[in-house]
């Protein structure tokens, strides 16, 4: 995929994550979502337990450990079926997908500038303020579209 199908491919993600932004904000200060809406459905642990294929222990311990990420995605799609919902899990990330791929281009750029800069020094061929700014965006231009295989190496 090139440059430019990466980056149209970037935007409609992020076009349709950035709805998720507040959900995934929520998410986090609810505790477990399986006890939530379970009890919003006026369910109890032994119904929800029955309709998912388990006992009830084993419920309450899934209930426990969820907010610390300890249940599979097998085991909550089970429950997604005992509730008759659909599972879905995916990512959501507090910035645009673009923005992010900037962000990481730029610091390889600014590494190789480094390493560049320090050489020119050493020969005394060392940018100025405005040529370094100028190399850098040039740089962060071609790593972008090039694609380097270095570039998600920190």
């Amino acid at each position: 995929m090139n440059y430019w199908d990466k980056k149209l491919l970037r935007k409609q993600i992020s076009k349709k994550l950035k709805p998720l932004k507040s959900f995934a904000k929520a998410s986090s200060s609810t505790g477990s979502w399986v006890k939530t809406i379970r009890q919003a459905l006026g369910m109890t642990t032994y119904d929800l337990a029955r309709r998912s294929g388990m006992d009830q222990a084993q419920l309450s311990r899934i209930e426990k450990a969820e907010p610390e990420g300890k249940v599979t995605l097998a085991t909550m799609q089970k429950i997604a079926d005992g509730l008759d919902m659909k599972f879905v899990y995916g990512f959501v990330s507090d910035d645009d997908l673009e923005r992010i791929v900037y962000r990481q281009a730029k610091k390889l750029a600014l590494r190789r500038l480094k390493r560049l800069d320090t050489t020119m020094a050493l020969e005394l061929q060392e940018l100025d303020p405005e040529e370094k700014k100028e190399a850098l965006s040039d740089m962060i231009e071609k790593i972008l579209t090039d694609s380097p295989s270095d570039f998600w190496e920190e």
